[in-house]
């Protein structure tokens, strides 16, 4: 595995998960009977793609099965392509979009497909009846994980208004100023469970998490935020998970 740190930081999640799959597979002796599974973990620098890389070749050099990471497209692009050449698999669990070419014949994606998130999101929009949306969104690749919703003016009677979060600063407050002078109560947010967190906090002081507003949140990790603030509200939120916190297996591993 591959992972991207923080210089002389702790472990991150995603290593964190990675050790624990693979300990949890070598202990069930059903799954993978007379096999065990040794890993090597690599560190690299945020965005580092040349590190990635050599690290890459590293790990090839001692017939590594698989390459798991690391997620930033620079330096995930760039070990992608080595495993391409040389046939080896290569997962990564963040997002990615999908080119037709299918050069990536190496390539598995833990992350649901955006195709099928984003007709969610419209069958949601439909199911509220809500005949005016504001898109706000962190960066472009929002767009292109929204691309049903957007496309849906064109097809139905419904009034669309995209807006993108600062990409400078973590202060959302203009942002949602202006939105609550346009009325803008539908509301879907595509950014991170992080951003996400502030955003609710900054909609809270001002006055937009009363039982108006409704915000649907993209992220699939909605359900790690503390929401428990806005409880009594009486704002309406609306999220996405994959996640069956209700099985007492998973239930054990979001507590590890």
């Amino acid at each position: 595995g591959i992972f991207e740190s923080i210089e002389s930081g702790p472990s991150g999640a995603e290593e964190l998960a990675f050790k624990f799959a693979l300990n949890t597979i070598n202990r069930n002796r059903t799954l993978l009977p007379n096999t065990t599974l040794t890993y090597d973990i690599q560190r690299i620098n945020i965005h580092d793609s040349f590190e990635a890389s050599r690290k890459a070749c590293e790990q090839l050099s001692l017939g590594v099965a698989a390459i798991f990471g690391p997620s930033h497209s620079s330096s995930a692009n760039a070990v992608q392509s080595i495993c391409n050449a040389l046939g080896v698999p290569h997962i990564q669990t963040k997002w990615k979009h999908q080119v037709s070419d299918n050069r990536d014949s190496f390539y598995v994606n833990l992350y649901p497909d955006f195709s099928s998130l984003s007709r969610a999101i419209l069958d949601l929009v439909h199911f509220f009846k809500w005949k005016t949306v504001t898109v706000v969104y962190d960066d472009s690749t929002g767009l292109i994980r929204l691309q049903e919703l957007i496309k849906a003016p064109s097809r139905y009677n419904i009034r669309l208004k995209i807006r993108q979060l600062p990409s400078d600063t973590k202060d959302a407050k203009p942002l949602l100023k202006e939105m609550k002078r346009g009325k803008e109560f539908h509301v879907i947010f595509d950014c991170g469970h992080e951003m996400a967190a502030g955003i609710l906090k900054q909609a809270l002081a001002m006055g937009m998490m009363t039982e108006y507003y409704h915000y649907i949140f993209t992220t699939l990790d909605l359900f790690a935020l503390d929401v428990e603030p806005y409880r009594y509200s009486g704002v309406n939120m609306t999220g996405f998970r994959i996640l069956n916190t209700e099985s007492s297996q998973v239930s054990s591993i979001i507590e590890k």
